[in-house]
């Protein structure tokens, strides 16, 4: 479902809900922190859309605020979470540039294929950490504000963020099947991919259920695929970490679609976004002991 409105108090909810039943139209609405809001099916939203102009066309609208109209006003908090996200890859990087201690880092904590599947599985988290130089650590950062935003906003505060590092971990430990050995891999690259794949999973099956799109539903994939093959490969650039955490996320995007119709409530989010930092923590550890 899409989020039609959001911040309303219950009195606007109510007459929210009224036209949308008056005209037939299937809607949800949830308590959120800040207030109430409505959720619609994708394939209603324009039609929900227009029954709400019209009966503001027809009545009084002072009493809306502007912020109501929104229909996705979570991607302010969510663009501040993601830069976040990013400062945090950044001061990672420094305190190992800092240190003198980058190749040492890179050889002790990367995602080397023989020795995760030796069983040094921590080296799938941390490798997501660690960046060979400026160009490489601002590029991820780049790439998880942006996509990192956009996941979080359509799953939540913490579950976009559990999704992210699950892709960016199952493509390292894929990579490292393929390759057996003889291969390292470092950067957030592989769960900034990841990220995509999950947007690109989650709004090719909403397209799909949509009566009428199904054949648009393949849009999604081909971006996805299209800016995978051109920001994700290239000289010293491990196209097939980017491809298993494309791939990876993807899944999860199709599955988030399928299963989960509106966010998770705020226990959820807090629970996923204590596990993110229970395994970055604990791979930490692991790798320290």
């Amino acid at each position: 479902m899409i989020q039609l409105f959001a911040n309303l108090s219950a009195e606007q909810t109510d007459i929210c809900s009224l036209v949308l039943s008056s005209a037939g139209i299937v809607h949800r609405v949830r308590k959120d922190p800040d207030g109430w809001a409505v959720w619609v099916e994708a394939h209603d939203y324009d039609a929900a859309y227009q029954a709400m102009m019209n009966y503001f066309n027809e009545n009084s609208r002072d009493e809306w605020t502007d912020t109501t109209e929104a229909p996705r006003p979570q991607y302010d908090s969510r663009f501040i979470e993601a830069l976040f996200a990013a400062v945090f890859l950044m001061v990672w990087h420094l305190a190992f540039d800092i240190a003198g201690a980058h190749e040492a880092v890179v050889q002790r904590f990367g995602a080397a294929a023989g020795e995760i599947l030796n069983g040094e599985l921590y080296r799938a988290v941390t490798a997501l950490m660690i960046h060979a130089d400026a160009a490489h650590l601002v590029g991820n950062m780049v790439g998880i504000v942006i996509f990192g935003t956009a996941v979080a906003a359509e799953t939540g505060w913490g579950l976009g963020w559990l999704m992210i590092l699950a892709s960016g971990i199952a493509g390292n430990l894929l990579n490292a099947g393929l390759y057996k050995t003889g291969h390292l891999s470092i950067g957030a690259s592989t769960a900034v991919f990841g990220a995509l794949g999950i947007l690109a999973g989650y709004q090719m099956l909403r397209r799909f259920r949509s009566r009428g799109k199904r054949l648009a539903a393949l849009a999604p994939l081909a971006c996805g695929l299209a800016l995978l093959g051109f920001i994700g490969s290239g000289e010293n650039v491990d196209i097939m970490a980017h491809l298993f955490g494309f791939i990876t996320g993807l899944g999860m995007g199709a599955v988030y679609a399928v299963f989960c119709r509106i966010p998770l409530n705020p226990f959820f989010q807090a629970g996923a976004l204590f596990l993110v930092m229970g395994v970055i923590f604990s791979s930490w550890v692991w790798a320290a002991a």
